[in-house]
């Protein structure tokens, strides 16, 4: 059985295996962790049991680049999202019977997530707006963010909706009274990403003023920053049990943070990293742990997704 990714052995971290594509915008785990799906611009390649050079399964349909993708945390679904302007749900265990397809934005959908309990699938867009389907119908449209909304995660056991856009801002929406949402904070450039740890409790952004804001979910107080990546921070995964961050940016690198050592210090510089890996050869724009914590996979503009574990 294949090793946990840990402080302690971390810095044995290797390449275990790579495969080539056109543009790559997001790589994401089933919650069981047996399923890579690469989201690319033209479609969605999903890799079951195995990662080769052929995918298992190929989704089509989208009509302009695919953005963003979603599994539902049962495996039952998963929801991709385009520059079309539209979201498709398809249901893995009957492919063949083609996408639901999701109407509501006016613009490019770029970031899709499932609430822990997935009867929510939450969308934000280039037209500013966050969007909550249920039962695959629109459920509520939220307004607040003056700028393309970049990343969307769930925090707290699904209460609260975390958002981050273009505008610098990283927000909290009360998700069960619908209210107006509250600017947790903001970073000095737009913001690219945000994740939550396993718990629900703390919230990471990544950001193009080069640094990671680390975040208490209930919105009391900033817990920590890492000045992570020059030319900007790209994304971010935190490990499945939230002691390693890791991160990707525009200066070409993989970093791999301890949580414990940022919370100590506050602020964590660049050289500070537990360890910096130099593979890919441009920006790398996504990332994601698989739920065994064994296996970390990274998609980067030089058209490669790799996984990396300890051997």
């Amino acid at each position: 059985m294949r090793q946990m990714i840990t402080r302690e052995n971390v810095t044995a971290l290797t390449e275990l295996a790579r495969v080539e594509y056109g543009w790559i915008t997001q790589v994401r785990w089933s919650p069981t962790g047996d399923t890579l799906a690469i989201i690319g611009g033209e479609g969605v390649w999903l890799y079951l049991g195995s990662f080769g050079n052929a995918p298992t399964y190929e989704l089509t349909g989208h009509t302009g680049h695919v953005k963003a993708g979603a599994f539902s945390p049962d495996g039952r679904w998963f929801a991709s999202a385009s520059a079309d302007t539209t979201i498709h749900l398809w249901e893995l265990d009957d492919l063949e019977a083609g996408p639901i397809i999701l109407k509501g934005h006016t613009g490019s959908v770029e970031t899709l997530a499932f609430s822990p309990s997935g009867h929510l699938l939450a969308s934000g867009g280039a037209d500013g707006t966050l969007r909550l389907w249920s039962q695959e119908r629109l459920h509520n449209t939220i307004h607040g963010h003056e700028a393309e909304v970049e990343s969307l995660a769930f925090a707290l056991r699904g209460a609260v909706l975390v958002s981050g856009g273009r505008d610098k801002t990283v927000r909290l929406w009360d998700v069960a009274n619908e209210t107006a949402g509250t600017i947790l904070g903001e970073h000095q450039d737009w913001v690219r990403e945000v994740a939550v740890n396993e718990s629900g409790t703390m919230i990471a952004s990544a950001g193009r003023d080069m640094t990671i804001r680390l975040w208490d979910a209930y919105g009391d107080e900033t817990y920590a920053t890492i000045r992570a990546h020059y030319g900007g921070v790209d994304t971010i995964a935190f490990s499945p049990e939230s002691k390693l961050l890791a991160s990707g940016g525009r200066d070409h690198m993989v970093r791999l943070w301890s949580i414990e050592d940022a919370l100590q210090t506050g602020t964590i510089q660049e050289d500070e990293a537990l360890l910096a890996l130099a593979e890919h050869e441009k920006p790398v724009l996504s990332m994601a742990f698989n739920s065994s914590g064994t296996l970390l996979a990274t998609g980067s503009g030089d058209n490669t997704v790799r996984l990396w574990g300890v051997p």
